[in-house]
């Protein structure tokens, strides 16, 4: 049976792979898809769009434990 990867684990994999000198489009764009955001050919929108959604995704948490102290 396949492992399931979390939205973090995704996430995690889509920055590495528009890290990479030339990423590959599809994998950018599967990723993208699963994860429900836009694709853009244009990896800096790309890279953008990725950025804001783990800032739901780590930051979010973060602030809510402080909130709560």
């Amino acid at each position: 049976m396949a492992k399931t990867c979390t939205k973090q684990e995704n996430l995690e994999k889509l920055v590495d792979e528009l890290m990479k000198e030339q990423p590959n489009r599809q994998t950018v764009k599967k990723l993208s898809a699963k994860l429900g955001m836009d694709y853009s050919v244009d990896p800096l929108t790309q890279m953008n769009t990725v950025l804001q959604s783990m800032t739901s995704v780590y930051l979010r948490p973060n602030r809510r434990k402080e909130l709560e102290s």
